[in-house]
């Protein structure tokens, strides 16, 4: 276990000697970062400080107190800004255009705007305007059936431990003890003044090539697609052909499909090839799912969206929203207007669109949660399984029983659904998966509380959903969790979120 004085150095201090980021071939990582986001030692329910390191000039910088992303007049915090020249943003995350098939005259019209960085089926075509994703960097208005429009993640690491406070400073107490979860650019960073962090693991960058086994270290990707909006599967007149699970501006998200018909449209879908690590599109596991949350809670501040960020498409809607309504927002807030799929819009609180790294992360459908389901006989022995074989599993084939110990467990209690979260694992792998819950509080406007739910029930083999829905109000955000229904189970309110486990290649 750290003690707070060599796990936080403040701004301020003097570097005593050169540290270094080192990336996979031993160099210098001038893009290296370290975030150690504090949660209570209790329950790991709120978010109590977060704090940051970077490489400058070869250096690590000592790490330094973070705010919450609305602590701003006016708008977002300038600290968690996307560059307007590089479109990189927290986590060195950016947004591309990712082409849906390899060059034909379809692409002719937007080449001769700008030609794209590669024609390739599967690699990024354009680098987005993270202000108006609707355009290039540079611009071009492109044609949007002709992509996936997806949030690209360069590798991220993360451990977590638990540590006790020697001294006051920001919002931590001396002699107080906490959870800390770091997230980092490498699986070994030392900022300026402190240890070296080790052991961190790319949990949402990998893949098991192996059904039915997690392995997080044989196949490492350099980046991770996660689409922008709730998916659509194509249909005959669309361009790209049938079938294809797709995250495009303007679309009404389908739903009414069950898990394993999402990802066979998934699997239509051409990747990139090339020489290294097989590229592969799939549903979002509950690794990638994970980071996404960790993501949000590192600029939040918080694990309140609907407090911190707005409530989203929650409440009142007759049908999920139609996607890009948040296309010139930036990365993170609330739509001015939404359309709904029957056509009416609204600009209304609970009726538009939020939007933080991607849209509708609560709200609108509740999205399968891929290569995951809960499993057991009550609400005393259910166990999560969480795998991430590449391009995912079919989940309503055969299942074994998960290994004893992994941690979905005591919050499926017989009763009333929509049980505050009352507790959250620690564990790296697990990082946030609700393991205790209270029947019915209500502290929603608490920006301290993570102010999501869990819907449970009593056995069976169950599918995991996200996010909450678009009639549902609280019951909604980034936390969100459900795993109440059989996993079979498919109707209006669930939907699917794509993600791209991408190569080199894929990002020329």
């Amino acid at each position: 276990m750290r003690s707070l004085l060599t796990v936080i150095v403040v701004a301020v201090a003097v570097v005593a000697a050169a540290t270094f980021l080192l990336n996979a071939s031993g160099g210098q990582d001038e893009d290296g970062y370290l975030y150690a986001v504090y949660t209570d030692a209790d329950s790991n329910l709120n978010v109590i400080d977060v704090y940051e390191s970077h490489v400058e000039n070869g250096k690590a910088t000592p790490l330094a107190q973070r705010y919450r992303i609305s602590d701003s007049e006016g708008g977002i915090n300038p600290q968690w800004s996307f560059d307007r020249k590089t479109g990189t943003g927290p986590f060195n995350t950016f947004y591309a255009a990712i082409n849906l098939s390899d060059d034909s005259p379809a692409y002719d019209a937007d080449d001769r705007a700008e030609k794209r960085l590669s024609t390739s089926a599967g690699a990024a075509g354009y680098i987005l305007d993270p202000y108006d994703l609707t355009r290039t960097l540079a611009g071009h208005v492109f044609d949007p059936g002709l992509y996936n429009v997806m949030l690209v993640i360069p590798t991220v690491y993360w451990v977590s431990e638990k540590v006790t406070a020697e001294e006051t400073v920001g919002n931590l107490v001396k002699g107080k003890e906490y959870n800390v979860l770091y997230l980092s650019s490498s699986d070994s960073y030392a900022p300026a003044g402190h240890g070296k962090i080790v052991g961190m693991k790319a949990y949402a960058h990998s893949a098991s090539l192996v059904p039915g086994k997690a392995d997080f270290d044989s196949a490492v990707y350099p980046y991770l697609g996660i689409g922008v909006y709730e998916s659509y599967v194509t249909s005959e007149s669309d361009g790209a052909g049938a079938g294809k699970l797709v995250s495009q501006s303007g679309r009404v998200p389908t739903s009414g499909y069950n898990v394993d018909e999402f990802k066979e449209a998934a699997d239509a879908l051409a990747p990139i090839s090339g020489d290294g690590l097989r590229s592969d599109y799939q549903q979002w596991n509950h690794y990638q799912w994970t980071l996404y949350k960790m993501m949000c809670y590192t600029v939040m501040g918080s694990k309140n969206s609907q407090v911190m960020v707005g409530v989203g498409y929650t409440e009142g809607n007759d049908s999920p929203a139609v996607t890009g309504s948040t296309d010139a927002i930036g990365f993170a807030g609330i739509a001015a207007v939404t359309k709904s799929s029957s056509g009416a819009s609204s600009s209304e609180a609970g009726r538009t669109a939020a939007k933080l790294f991607i849209e509708n992360g609560w709200g609108s459908l509740n999205v399968f949660v891929g290569d995951a389901f809960v499993i057991g006989t009550s609400s005393k022995n259910m166990m999560l399984y969480a795998g991430n074989y590449l391009g995912g599993e079919n989940l309503l084939e055969k299942r074994d029983q998960p290994p004893a110990g992994q941690p979905w467990a005591d919050i499926f209690i017989t009763g009333t659904p929509h049980r505050v979260i009352a507790g959250a694992s620690v564990e790296s792998a697990t990082w946030d998966v609700p393991i205790l819950a209270n029947a019915n509080a209500a502290a929603y406007s608490d920006a301290a509380y993570p102010g999501d739910i869990v819907n449970g029930a009593e056995s069976g083999v169950l599918s995991i959903t996200a996010g909450g829905r678009w009639n549902n109000t609280h019951y909604a955000g980034v936390a969100f969790a459900c795993a109440g229904f059989d996993i079979a189970l498919a109707n209006e309110y669930r939907g699917a979120r794509l993600a791209y486990l991408m190569s080199e290649e894929a990002v020329p």
